[in-house]
């Protein structure tokens, strides 16, 4: 029989406080490297199902065919598993650092027009305290969001992608004759 004792107590403690803190600081990087894309994400949340659900799409392929990937390929190939997994996961927490914006921006405070970063770090905080529920919160939330987090990093780039190609395939106006 295992006994509890502090040792214990403080794996699983300072576990927590790791993830806690990994997923913040992936959030505020983001949203300091890419501040428009992550304001873009996060308004992408404003359909928060689809969102998810074409984030699932485009998660679960890549990840599970890095994980084949790792188990049949000689270990020279095994990187190409890892950037298989590593790729939609990078995007997830990219993405959903929109996500703990857009609830930041619901926590409106005094600093947040001279600090936009304060927003991410709120909505972040907030949204990494729902990642410490037993159970769910490891096993339904966190890939939810991941996910979520992929499918806004989609929309947000092939939303940017789309606007360029609009901009550049579109006719300049024509300039006002300076003669009449």
């Amino acid at each position: 029989m295992e006994y509890i004792t502090t040792a214990n107590v403080l794996v699983w403690l300072f576990l927590a406080l790791g993830f806690f803190l990994m997923f913040v600081s992936y959030w505020l990087a983001a949203a300091a490297l890419f501040p428009g894309h992550v304001g873009r994400c996060a308004e992408q949340f404003g359909r928060p199902i689809l969102t998810t659900l074409i984030g699932l799409l485009l998660a679960v392929a890549p990840i599970a065919a890095g994980i084949a990937v790792l188990n049949v390929a000689p270990a020279a190939l095994k990187w190409i598993g890892l950037l298989l997994i590593a790729a939609p996961l990078l995007a997830g927490l990219i993405g959903s650092a929109g996500l703990a914006r857009r609830i930041g921006v619901g926590l409106p405070a005094a600093r947040d027009a001279v600090e936009p970063w304060r927003a991410v770090l709120r909505g972040g905080v907030v949204l990494a305290l729902t990642f410490l529920l037993p159970i769910l919160g490891q096993i339904l939330v966190i890939p939810l969001v991941l996910a979520s987090g992929t499918g806004a990093a989609f929309f947000s780039w092939w939303g940017e992608r789309r606007a360029r190609r609009l901009t550049v395939d579109s006719p300049a106006p024509m300039a006002a004759d300076p003669q009449s």
